[in-house]
This record gives structure tokens, sequence and C-alpha cells, in this order.
């Protein structure tokens, strides 16, 4: 069939929006009509090859697509037409760490994200008989999708799917973080650096579980912004000396004892330095963002006296658990991420990148026709 996408032909170029073709379903596949596909800084970090990701190009970008269900193939079950659904990270179901029921572990997850083929290892799309490579195997940011229904969770009935694309990557990351990682106790204090979509997730996951919150960020107004939204302090980064000033400014807010838990969402050396320090003698650091190289002048002082380290994947949860949690959350008002959304129609694709990129806005939503 005929469909539109978001093509990236080159690195470091906009993308460019295209009729294609697209197989029908096989076996273990759905297709999926969009409605709506969140924005992350993935996409411009994959565009302007911040990670060098040996990404295959052409490819469709996206990887936060919400849509419903619009025909299934041979095999699929737990899915039928008409269902609406979150699209998620893929996995291969059947690798040691899918089989123990830690997909985000699953030994397949690299290539299934950015090897740029499917579960059959061909892709679903092609322009001029030609391949057209994908996403995270669902590349959102085309009209309608082709893709394995291990890579979509069904949603409520009554569920927006205007807002729904988010639940899948950024959300998933930092509330899965926070519920099945650091498992904060009431009382306890998390310290989130980045007032992004995964800082907030991570946030209004911890006050769900009765933890206190500390908000790190640059930018005050994003630090005003958090606080208003339920964080119950904030630390401006703004003007402070080094990495370990901001440690401290952030421990004397607990007495000098220091965080129980920290959540490092920027993958600035800076922050992951401060997140550390900052936190009491076995504390744990959950560090979300990809981050370069780093050095301390003295590990064993510095983060090695019992704090612990984990370098979580999409959370460290599976998105059949957590992205129906957080649907439960957003309803019973616990989780109020669709306040910051700023919608775009799909034909403004670039602008919604590059204001991402800016950081003008929280967070970009495009919305298909």
């Amino acid at each position: 069939m005929k469909m539109r996408a978001a093509v990236l032909y080159d690195f470091h170029q906009q993308l460019k929006i295209e009729e294609l073709e697209q197989i029908e379903p096989r076996a273990n596949e759905i297709r999926v009509k969009m409605v709506s596909s969140g924005i992350c800084q993935t996409e411009n970090a994959y565009r302007n090859k911040v990670w060098n990701t040996p990404l295959k190009l052409p490819i469709i970008l996206g990887h936060e697509g919400a849509g419903i269900v619009e025909k299934v193939g041979p095999g699929v079950t737990k899915l039928r037409e008409g269902d609406k659904v979150a699209l998620t990270t893929p996995y291969c179901g059947y690798c040691e760490a899918c089989r123990n029921g830690r997909t985000w572990y699953c030994e397949k997850l690299v290539e299934l994200q950015t090897g740029g083929f499917d579960y059959y290892g061909t892709t679903p799309v092609k322009r001029n008989g030609r391949p057209v490579h994908t996403l995270f195997n669902q590349s959102s940011l085309q009209d309608h999708a082709v893709l394995h229904f291990n890579n979509a969770v069904k949603l409520p009935d009554d569920f927006d799917l205007r807002i729904a694309g988010p639940l899948g990557c950024g959300l998933r990351t930092g509330a899965g973080t926070v519920y099945n990682c650091l498992r904060p106790r009431v009382g306890e204090w998390v310290v989130i650096f980045g007032t992004g979509f995964v800082g907030l997730a991570a946030m209004w996951m911890a006050k769900a579980m009765g933890a206190r919150t500390v908000m790190v960020d640059a930018l005050q107004s994003r630090l005003d912004e958090a606080l208003r939204l339920g964080a119950d302090h904030a630390v401006c980064t703004k003007g402070l000396e080094d990495w370990r000033e901001a440690a401290s400014v952030i421990r004397a807010l607990q007495g000098g004892r220091g965080m129980d838990y920290a959540v490092e969402g920027t993958g600035a050396p800076f922050c992951h330095k401060a997140a550390m320090l900052s936190m009491k003698i076995g504390g744990h650091c959950a560090q979300v963002a990809n981050i370069n190289a780093i050095s301390f002048d003295n590990f064993s002082k510095d983060c090695n006296d019992g704090r612990q380290l984990t370098f979580v994947r999409m959370g460290n949860v599976d998105g059949e658990i957590i992205i129906p949690v957080m649907a439960d959350m957003l309803k019973r008002g616990l989780f109020p991420y669709e306040k910051l959304l700023t919608f775009y129609p799909f034909e403004r694709v670039n602008d919604a990148l590059l204001d991402m990129q800016e950081r003008r806005v929280f967070k970009p939503v495009i919305l298909f026709k």
C-alpha cells in the first residue's frame, strides 16, 4: 500500500516527507494507523551524529508512536483490529533475557533498535523498489507502520491517542527507572538531573511512591515549571563553579547527609559527577542518558565508597508493565505530562525537531491526519 513517511537521507539534513510503498503485515506483525508521534532528543542525536550511531540510510525516524491497529497478520493474538496502542522498544522474545522476563536486556535490542531492519531482516517500506530502513522497529514518523506485535502495548479504549506517543520511550524511561530500578521508599530523597520528559517522569513516579524530589537543571525557567508540577526542591547549576559545588548544594538540602538516589538524565559529565557525589554512602545512581568519556580525580573517594551506579536501558522495565501504570497515573492526576505537550502537524516535523533541539518546548508531538 501507499503511505507517507518522514525520511532522513543524510546526516545533518532535514527530513523529507515522501510517499512510499509498504508491505502487508506478515506473521506476528500488525499495521498501525498512526495518530501521533512524540519527538525525542534521540531523533536529533541520531540525525546529527551526536552519538556516532552507524544508522543505515535512508531511514524513517521516530520511536514514540501511538495509533490504532488497522490490520493483524497471522499468529497475532494479543491485539486485534481497532485496539488503541502505544509503540515502544522492540525485543526478540526468545533470548535468555527475554525468557526471564527482562526484555529491556534483550540480546537483539541494539540490532532491532538501530540496525535498520525488522525481525525478518528486511524493511517493510521501499522507495522505487529500494529499501528504506526502520528505527526501533517502528519508525513512528509515518502515517502507517507495519511492525512486530512485541512493539505495541494496548491502551484503554478511552485513552486519548494524541498524547499517547511519549509513553513508549521518554516517559517509560524516567518512570520505569524509579519504579523498577531505584524503588525508593516513603520519605527517601531522589535527586533528578534534567527537567525534560525523562526527568519529569522520574519525578512524578518518585512522588507517587512517597519520595522527596530534587530537580537539577541549568535553566531556571525549567526548574520553575518542575516545581509547579510537583517537585519538592530545585537547584540551578548556572553560575556554579564546578560539579563538587553543585553536589554540595544538593546535599545541603538534606542536611548534608546526601541523597538516597539519583537519576542522571542529561549525559553531561558535570551532572554525572555531581550526581555521584551528591548521594550518601550506599546511594544508588541510575544513568539514563548516553554519556561520553568521563574521568574522576579520585574514583574511590568520589563514587566508589558503597555508591552504586546502574546504566539503565528503557527504564529497566517492560513496556507491558509500566505503560499501563503510567496511563492509570495520568487518569488519577499523578502524571500530568499532557500539560507540557506542543502539537505539530506532520508537515511541520522539521520545525518540531528544531524546537526540541533548541529546548523551546518540553515535548513536541506530531499529529497525523
